[in-house]
């Protein structure tokens, strides 16, 4: 069989340089539209992957040339090794665990907080009826240092009980549901309460003025560096991800999305994950310094610079362009 240069060596013969001139053109076509394929990883299934699912349902990272395998790792602190490694290049992630990498000496850095608000709410027993009662009783939470201890214990200050409530960690939500069913906790600051059981919400974290980054979107920073064109291409499709999110007529989309990547059967239970979604995520992911400054102070870091761990410099000049306002004017 003859090979490829010979062939075009005849072809160039027969028909002149035109063929080949156009034969050329096609194939630098064909590798300028490769992908740029990446695995991305998240570590939640509630609202702040809603937005990196939507991206990837309507086609927007393909748009940019991107081709992302999502792939869900229940845990932030596994997310960091995966990242550093490799085995993950981008990755939706606790700002915790962030944060608590990046001070232990990790290479990995913030490019995007994906919601500035908790969307999280204190269930109580129906019996609680003030704040105030809980000084002396229980909460649970999933994980000490997990966003549901970090948040219990954000609250608890604000409302001026630190080490006045005790504070049991239960190993997850499951188990956190099971435990106020069996009275073994008076409530717990959860997202969505998974119990059959007659409860209250006492207060809605973000109605009384709490500021928390609820998940940030992570690379290394070699990837960073290397690569800064691609993350661009990323935060693109994932801000258009979120105007559709955002978009109320694309609700049945949305809702369907969730379902499939959740698996959740319970209509309640996606419809709880879309409103959270389209009310909390944010139009412009932007890692704030209020956002953060609470989640500092717990660590003893308060005052420390967020350029230490993010780097809002994509976002910023998306912003300035103009794309943001131009995304959403499409809708």
């Amino acid at each position: 069989m003859e090979s490829y240069s010979t062939f075009m060596g005849h072809l160039a013969k027969f028909t002149g340089g035109a063929a080949l001139a156009l034969l050329l053109l096609l194939e630098a076509k064909t590798h300028a539209a490769e992908k740029a394929k990446l695995t991305f990883g998240y570590s939640t299934t509630g609202p702040t992957a809603v937005g990196l699912w939507m991206a990837k349902e309507i086609g927007a990272f393909g748009k940019y040339g991107v081709e992302p395998n999502l792939v869900f790792i229940s845990s932030s602190p596994v997310m960091v090794p995966a990242l550093i490694g490799g085995d993950v290049q981008c990755a939706i992630a606790g700002a915790n665990a962030v944060i608590a990498a990046v001070l232990g000496g990790a290479p990995i850095v913030s490019v995007a907080s994906l919601a500035n608000r908790p969307y999280l709410r204190l269930w109580v027993q129906p019996a609680i009826g003030r704040i105030d009662e809980l000084r002396g009783k229980t909460l649970g939470v999933s994980r000490f240092g997990a966003t549901t201890d970090n948040l219990t214990r954000i609250l608890l200050r604000r409302v001026g009980l630190e080490n006045a409530v005790n504070i049991r960690q239960l190993g997850g939500t499951l188990e956190v549901g099971l435990a106020f069913r069996h009275r073994q906790i008076d409530g717990a600051v959860l997202a969505t309460l998974r119990t059959d059981a007659p409860y209250k919400i006492l207060v809605e974290l973000a109605e009384s003025g709490i500021q928390y980054s609820m998940g940030q979107l992570v690379v290394s920073r070699e990837f960073y560096r290397r690569a800064p064109d691609t993350m661009e291409k990323i935060l693109r499709a994932y801000i258009e991800g979120v105007a559709v999110l955002r978009d109320p007529s694309q609700k049945d989309r949305v809702t369907k999305t969730i379902a499939n990547f959740t698996r959740l059967k319970e209509v309640k239970a996606v419809e709880e994950i879309y409103h959270d979604a389209a009310k909390y995520v944010d139009r412009i992911p932007r890692v704030e310094p209020e956002a953060v400054a609470a989640t500092l102070e717990l660590m003893g870091k308060k005052g420390l610079p967020i350029e230490t761990f993010a780097d809002n410099s994509i976002i910023d000049r998306l912003v300035r362009e103009g794309f943001v306002d131009q995304v959403y004017k499409k809708r």
